[in-house]
């Protein structure tokens, strides 16, 4: 099956083109138009497409891919392999179900830990018996620099920097140090506490900023930079099988 995948994120369009588990195309777009989405088809002819969406709804868009496809939008309604577990489905981050089939697919009858690092850092955990136990979420490295920015008087914006020196030498470094390596030691915590609990677990590590966090934390993770889009694709073709 040709499967087009689309995830609309607080920063980019993100598509990829599948057949079947196979990725074949992937392109970041600052602005997705309608044209974009005919000329991926012309080249590609796709036979179904998946949305997800942390934005507000693309109305254009979405009438456009109805009306000329095999649609589904993903939501807390859409099938998908695991039990969820979460108290407030409905508030559930389209992303992190996308993520969380990602790493089941990845790594099937294995508990797993998906850890999204872009605007925010997001946490979730599903088990070996497709259970969907959580997560938590904290600002990312630059919501965190905008923040001490904005709430303070005298803290000038830091800018994404990974000093090798972790104790700043001026207030600028102590700044773009308090948050990048806040960050890292947050997720670093954080993995040793779920590693007291499940020992025999995978820890993914996906998201803009995945590559610079991973060859700083300590413990053993997988880096996979389109976990999100394997996961959408999963839950399209699961959608799919199960009509």
């Amino acid at each position: 099956m040709r499967n087009l995948c689309i995830d609309i994120g607080n920063s980019f369009y993100k598509l990829s083109f599948f057949e079947d588990d196979q990725e074949l195309y992937f392109k970041r777009y600052k602005k997705l138009l309608i044209r974009d989405i005919k000329a991926l088809f012309k080249k590609w002819k796709f036979e179904q497409v998946i949305l997800s969406s942390t934005r507000n709804p693309n109305k254009v868009l979405e009438a456009h891919l109805k009306k000329h496809y095999r649609f589904l939008k993903l939501d807390h309604k859409t099938k998908v392999p695991f039990k969820n577990e979460y108290a407030t489905p409905s508030t559930l981050g389209r992303d992190r179900i996308a993520g969380v089939v990602g790493a089941m697919k990845l790594f099937p009858k294995s508990n797993c830990l998906v850890i999204d690092a872009g605007t925010c850092i997001t946490f979730d955990l599903v088990t070996r018996n497709k259970v969907y136990k959580g997560g938590n979420i904290s600002p990312g490295v630059h919501l965190r620099l905008k923040a001490m920015n904005h709430f303070t008087d005298k803290l000038p914006l830091g800018e994404f920097k990974l000093h090798k020196n972790y104790i700043g030498k001026s207030t600028m470094t102590a700044i773009e140090n308090g948050a990048m390596w806040g960050a890292i030691g947050e997720i670093e915590a954080f993995i040793d506490r779920i590693l007291s609990k499940y020992r025999d677990i995978n820890v993914i590590l996906t998201g803009g900023d995945a590559s610079i966090f991973g060859s700083k934390i300590k413990t053993k993770i997988f880096v996979s930079s389109n976990l999100l889009m394997i996961g959408l694709n999963e839950i399209l073709r699961y959608n799919a099988d199960n009509d």
